[in-house]
């Protein structure tokens, strides 16, 4: 579905059809629907990092912005994750997600040569890489109306987001500033 449609359209009624399952069904595996979609987001982003430490790209910016581009259901499920994701669950949902979201978190950290999670660089690192392919690809994918505007507006280009490429340089530009404040490893 989320192939379809983004994560805002989606509803739990449209999942328990897709499924063919009866809502109270879903709703005894899953308290929410944002539950089922941050079970997703955490198995979507492990796919993701396998992507970017298995890629062949240059650098690591490069890797993480090809494996992004690669995984628009990630992409859509990381921008909407604060948001959107983490209202309507349960303390219990919270922290499993959360758990699940550290040991992903640690994991890109080391990936960029950082001590985990336990280092500043390498928090402030996941952190800004994450804003970067949420915050982008909330930006890259305009609505009808505003690519309507872009296309009788050639004076609005500025305002469109190549994704890939706009991941690629925040990527980096993080990286080179974290090495020039000495908060690399």
């Amino acid at each position: 579905m989320l192939r379809e449609m983004r994560v805002g359209e989606i509803t739990l009624n449209d999942l328990s059809r897709r499924v063919g399952l009866a809502k109270s069904n879903v709703l005894r595996y899953f308290p929410s629907r944002e539950a089922i979609l941050l079970q997703l987001l955490d198995r979507e982003t492990r796919a993701w990092l396998d992507d970017v430490e298995s890629s062949g790209e240059g650098s690591l910016a490069d890797s993480i912005a090809a494996a992004s581009a690669a995984r628009p259901v990630f992409c859509d499920l990381t921008a909407n994750s604060a948001g959107v994701l983490e209202r309507n669950v349960s303390g219990e949902v919270a922290a499993d997600y959360k758990r699940a979201s550290l040991a992903s978190s640690d994991r890109l950290a080391r990936l960029a040569g950082f001590d985990g999670l336990e280092s500043q660089g390498g928090l402030i690192f996941v952190g800004a890489v994450m804003l970067a392919i949420g915050g982008t690809w909330a930006s890259s994918q305009p609505t009808d109306g505003m690519r309507a505007a872009y296309a009788a507006h050639p004076e609005f280009r500025p305002f469109r987001v190549e994704f890939e490429t706009a991941v690629r340089e925040l990527v980096a530009t993080t990286l080179a500033g974290l090495e020039a404040r000495g908060l690399t490893s």
